[in-house]
């Protein structure tokens, strides 16, 4: 991923061992062994096709040129353009690369700590449901006594342990329940997620909820059907009526909760209405079970218990397109995005049991994970008369359990998915391969085929998205990676921390039990929302730039804002705002930036800031009146948003600027989109922000200041550039790039970009139109692939010549012939270097 990225004519050009498949008019490519993955057009495919280890790039653009009969200089475009993109995916190669043979996780992972406890409490409850994988019910062993749980909890989190989970039987039918609550989940970082059937919540036990805390106590809840009339055939009569008002009860509460269902052939045909029903029961999630063949559904006998994967396909596409419409998280699918769109290079191998995760019975014992529970042949060992410890890493089962790997199933381990279904699920495998008993953590999970079909449907969505958002309006016509593994994934700096822990490079990562997936939303926006919350209230010198502004741009703003400016330069001065232009500012923050703009654009001018930080709006706001009074006008608006959803009409503005704020975006490319969206046809925009001389790694990710201070979420330069240009953007010009500061060996700039929108309307129709390059150059070439020589006349299509004649082209090309003006206009004089972003010092 991080192979140098010179390109020459002469480079001969590489790749992986690839697998290709296609749907429709997206081909896909895998690198197995990675693993790693990009989706590309038919164009981009046909290029990828061609790269055997003996082409050089001159070689493929001739190739292209013959294939898709086009001018050399338009295919030698294209074809580097694709090359460079598909090199800084890891996909293109210029060397041959073969990678040592991976010979599995116990030669990678070390025990080192524990990061979760599930709790049995008790296999009393007061269902019995058909279903049950430890056949609880009214008569079930009531568990061990509160003390020997508090000790557990106890040494559990002396060892690691932050998250905890409590399970039964029904964890509320224990008269101690919420002292274990509330020893569960103290401490600071402690967070605790109690399975239950939600329907003991009357009297005394309700009122011992309100009293819980609700960042630290989360919910899942189970029902089997979303009538009553199927949910009570498997969990007995007015269940449903109970468990939904006891979830209602949670959501309204304020208790973060999930609605889960096991799938069965009962249930299958209406289990599609889950996202409905959890929408109306206030549940954050809904959450798919995949039955287990154990406990009670072999006692009683269902050999139609178990739907078909085919089945459970069509089940699981229905209930994703039912949540993504109602806006409920379908956590299957969101945890296993988390793979198909994680880091590259992350091989996941298996389930998280006995490395970090362990489960207490209610007969006292260890066990590998809550599906385990109560099955004696994999019990780690009786918890009385010693400690977690010494079971966890010396009990024979448990390091059986750690040297399995996925290289030791026959079939998966040779399939091209392995790497991102992780091998499958170890207890379903066990499970399924003795049909209860004693079976094998090596064989083949029954569900594989599922999680794969499952990834290829949220690589599809991945690229269809964008496809669909490529912007072909603007002239950009080069082949494309349309998505590659990693990009736009929301790369909480928890998660890359987790990921180092997981191994010293973060190469090798565990699945997580399959009985409880994520809680975890929206954790990047989250950190950083925290972060300038806390700068708005209290200025941090250390994010300022230390360029200053010039007094005569800033006398009329208050010293609380300016004191407040976290960025890297002034967009604003190298914009050339003009009077009465719309200017929009993204990222605003308490809005100095916009009273700068405000001053510029005039009364009849208009200015426009979005930001997402409440505490930094409200510093503007505060600051708006004086600057009104200061300035005689008031055009100055704030508006709450995000940068991936900009509120503003469509071709409403004139200049869009934003400072050091794009890297903060967690989808870069749905923020440029928004920017052409809302400008004006040949508005422009102008923005400041940090850059790296090459992909930031992994270890920076781990930072949690490092992403609010603007170099965990980082483009590399060449990235941010290309982006823009798949946007739509034209006449893309470097105005300012100045050395900020080297971390950890990577190189960090703050630069100044400026780009156009131009959208063709008429289509390429030659009306006897011709451009002439001015100079300086010999020749010149556009985004499109037109070579201009100096001083010839070329014949362009109408909407070149309306390009053209615009800025930046304006005063280095004449355009002649019918409806043209044979003379140019001549842009003023650049900034003096003073004004620019940052002058000599760096930035932010």
């Amino acid at each position: 991923m991080n192979e140098s990225l010179e390109l020459k004519d002469s480079t001969v050009l590489h790749k992986p061992a690839l697998t290709a498949w296609r749907r429709e008019d997206i081909h896909f490519f895998l690198d197995a062994g990675s693993p790693n993955w990009i989706a590309a057009d038919e164009r981009g495919a046909r290029v990828l096709d061609w790269i055997d280890g003996k082409r050089d790039l001159s070689s493929l653009a001739r190739l292209y040129a013959d294939e898709y009969r086009l001018d050399q200089g338009k295919a030698w475009l294209h074809v580097r353009s694709f090359v460079r993109d598909a090199m800084a995916r890891g996909i293109v190669l210029a060397s041959p690369s073969r990678g040592p043979a991976y010979l599995g996780r116990g030669n990678h992972l070390r025990p080192e700590r524990l990061k979760e406890f599930w709790v049995h409490l008790t296999q009393t409850c007061n269902l019995s449901c058909g279903h049950c994988l430890v056949s609880s019910g009214p008569a079930g062993e009531r568990g061990r006594d509160k003390d020997f749980y508090l000790r557990a909890i106890r040494e559990a989190r002396e060892l690691g342990a932050e998250r905890f989970y409590f399970t039964g039987g029904e964890p509320f039918t224990r008269p101690d329940i919420f002292e274990l609550i509330r020893a569960a989940a103290e401490g600071e970082k402690a967070e605790l997620i109690i399975l239950t059937n939600a329907t003991l919540f009357q009297g005394e036990k309700l009122e011992n909820l309100k009293g819980l805390d609700r960042k630290k106590v989360k919910f899942q809840v189970s029902l089997d059907g979303t009538t009553a009339g199927t949910n009570d055939s498997i969990r007995g009569r007015g269940v449903f009526e109970k468990t939904s008002g006891g979830l209602k009860t949670l959501a309204d509460l304020g208790f973060e909760t999930s609605l889960t269902a096991v799938a069965a052939k009962a249930n299958l045909n209406e289990l599609e209405d889950l996202p409905a029903l959890a929408k109306k029961l206030g549940a954050k999630s809904v959450h798919l079970m995949w039955p287990h063949k154990r406990g009670r559904v072999l006692e009683g006998g269902h050999p139609d218990f178990f739907p078909s994967n085919g089945e459970l396909l069509e089940l699981a596409r229905k209930v994703k397109r039912s949540a993504r419409n109602l806006g409920v998280v379908f956590d299957n699918v969101e945890s296993l995005k988390t793979r198909v769109n994680g880091r590259p290079n992350v091989k996941y191998d298996l389930g998280n049991q006995c490395w970090e995760s362990l489960c207490l019975y209610a007969d006292g014992r260890l066990y590998p994970s809550a599906a385990t529970a109560g099955h004696a042949p994999l019990s780690l060992g009786r918890l009385n008369g010693q400690g977690i410890r010494p079971l966890w890493l010396e009990s024979e089962l448990a390091q059986k359990v750690r040297q399995t790997s996925l290289i030791h199933k026959e079939k998966s381990s040779k399939d091209p998915f392995r790497f991102l279904t992780g091998g499958g699920d170890i207890e379903h495998a066990y499970f399924f391969s003795a049909n209860g008993h004693d079976g094998s953590f090596s064989a083949e999970d029954p569900y594989y085929g599922l999680y794969v079909e499952l990834i290829k449907d949220l690589m599809e969505d991945l690229a269809r998205a964008k496809r669909d958002a490529l912007n072909r309006r603007s002239g950009f016509d080069s082949p494309v990676v349309l998505h590659a593994m990693g990009e736009d994934a929301v790369a909480c700096s928890e998660d890359a921390r987790d990921w180092l822990e997981a191994d010293g490079y973060g190469s090798v990562r565990l699945l997580h039990s399959n009985c409880v997936l994520s809680f975890d939303v929206e954790k990047s926006y989250g950190a950083i929302r925290k972060f300038y919350g806390k700068a708005a209230e209290k200025p941090r010198e250390e994010l300022c730039c230390p360029v200053k502004y010039d007094s005569s741009e800033t006398g009329h703003i208050p010293k609380e804002v300016i004191d407040r400016f976290y960025g890297c330069g002034s967009p604003i001065t190298l914009a050339r705002v003009a009077e009465g232009e719309t200017v929009l500012d993204l990222g605003s923050g308490a809005g100095i930036d916009c009273f700068i703009a405000a001053k510029k654009t005039g009364p009849k001018g208009k200015v426009i800031g979005v930001d997402m930080t409440r505490q930094m709006l409200d510093v503007a706001f505060k600051s708006k009146e004086a600057v009104a009074r200061n300035l005689g006008y008031d055009s100055v608006e704030f508006r709450e948003g995000y940068l991936e959803s900009i509120p503003a009409e469509d071709r409403s503005v004139d200049l869009v600027t934003s400072n050091c704020v794009i890297n903060l975006s967690p989808d870069k490319n749905k923020v440029f989109s928004e920017i052409w969206r809302i400008l004006k046809d040949n508005g422009r925009l102008v923005v400041a922000d940090i850059v790296a001389d090459r992909p930031v790694p992994l270890s920076l990710q781990a930072h949690q200041d490092l992403w609010g201070e603007c170099i965990s979420g980082s483009l590399s330069e060449e990235e941010f550039l290309a982006q823009l240009e798949k946007a739509g953007f034209y006449g893309i010009s470097l105005l300012k790039k100045s050395f900020w500061k080297e971390v950890e060996g990577v190189k960090f700039y703050s630069i100044t970009v400026r780009g156009f929108k131009f959208e063709k309307k008429s289509g390429c129709k030659f009306i006897g139109q011709k451009a002439v390059y001015l100079g300086p150059y010999k020749a010149a070439m556009d985004e499109e692939g037109h070579i201009f020589p100096r001083g010839e006349a070329v014949e362009i299509c109408s909407d070149t010549a309306q390009k053209l004649k615009a800025p930046p082209y304006a005063d280095q090309f004449s355009v002649l012939g019918p409806a043209a003006d044979p003379g140019f206009a001549v842009l003023p004089a650049p900034a003096p270097e003073s004004e620019a972003c940052c002058g000599s010092g760096g930035c932010c």
